[in-house]
C-alpha cells in the first residue's frame, strides 16, 4: 500500500490550561517535526494553529477532552489521525510512520517527566502506552468515540465520578504496538488533568537519560 504524509491529519487539543509559553514550546516542538502533515486544532481559546476550532471555555474534563477529539476527527478527511496534546513530546519518527493498514496503533516508549515534583523531576519513569501517542484510522476512531460519547451529550466543567464513564474509549480496543527505540515524553506540568499515572517502578522503568532527549534536567529546564 502507498502511503504519504498526506493520508495523516495531526488533531491537536488542548484546554488552554498549560502556562502558554510552556504550551508555545510544545507547539513548536511539534511543529518543526511534523513538517508539512496538515493539522486541526480544537481549543477552548483561540489558536493560530492549523485549522483552528475554538469551542470556548467549555470545562475542565476528560469527556470534554474526549469530544475535543471527536470534532477534530471529522473534520479530517485523511484516512489517518495522528494525536498530539499540549504536554506531549514527540521525536521525528513519530510523524513519519507509516500505518500498513491495521485501525490502531500506539506507541508503546512513552516516558514521563514532572516539571516541579522534587521528588521525582531528576529521572524520567517509563509508563504503558497513552493516547496522547496513538495513530488511527480516521473512520474507524470516529466511530469508536461517537459510540463511548453518546450517553453523555453536554459539556462537563469538570471530571465527576458520577456522570464520567469507567472506562476510557481505548479499553480493551486492540491496539498494533510501534515498537521504536526512541520514546515519546509525556510532561506533568501540574495543569494537566492528572499530575499522577501509573509507571514502571523497576530498575528498568527509571533513567535520567533517555535515547534522542537526553538528560531529563536539562530536557526540563528547557520546557519550564
Amino acid at each position: 500500500m502507498s502511503f504519504d504524509k498526506m493520508n495523516k491529519t495531526l488533531i491537536y487539543y488542548t484546554a488552554n490550561r498549560e502556562n502558554p509559553v510552556f504550551e508555545q514550546k510544545v507547539i513548536d516542538d511539534m511543529l518543526k517535526k511534523a513538517e508539512n502533515i496538515p493539522i486541526i486544532s480544537v481549543s477552548q481559546k483561540p489558536m493560530d494553529l492549523g485549522r483552528n476550532v475554538c469551542i470556548g471555555d467549555v470545562g475542565f474534563s476528560y469527556l470534554n477532552e474526549r469530544k475535543q477529539i471527536l470534532i477534530a476527527a471529522k473534520l479530517a478527511t485523511t484516512e489517518y489521525i495522528i494525536t498530539s496534546e499540549s504536554d506531549f513530546l514527540y521525536p521525528p519518527q513519530y510523524f513519519k510512520f507509516k500505518p500498513k493498514g491495521d485501525n490502531f496503533y500506539r506507541w508503546e516508549n512513552i516516558w514521563i517527566m514532572w516539571l516541579a515534583d522534587r521528588k521525582r523531576q531528576n529521572f524520567y519513569r517509563k509508563r504503558s502506552t497513552s493516547d496522547g501517542a496513538q495513530i488511527v484510522k480516521r473512520d474507524f476512531f470516529v466511530a469508536m468515540l461517537e459510540k463511548y460519547l453518546a450517553p453523555y451529550p453536554g459539556w462537563y466543567e469538570e471530571n465527576d465520578r458520577q456522570r464520567d464513564p469507567r472506562h476510557s474509549p481505548y479499553h480493551r480496543v486492540p491496539f498494533t504496538p510501534i515498537s521504536q527505540d526512541i520514546p515519546c515524553v509525556s510532561i506533568k506540568s501540574n495543569f494537566g488533568l492528572t499530575y499522577l499515572t501509573g509507571v514502571n517502578n523497576t530498575p528498568e522503568g527509571i533513567t535520567k537519560n533517555l535515547p534522542y532527549w537526553g538528560d531529563v534536567s536539562k530536557l526540563r529546564a528547557k520546557f519550564s
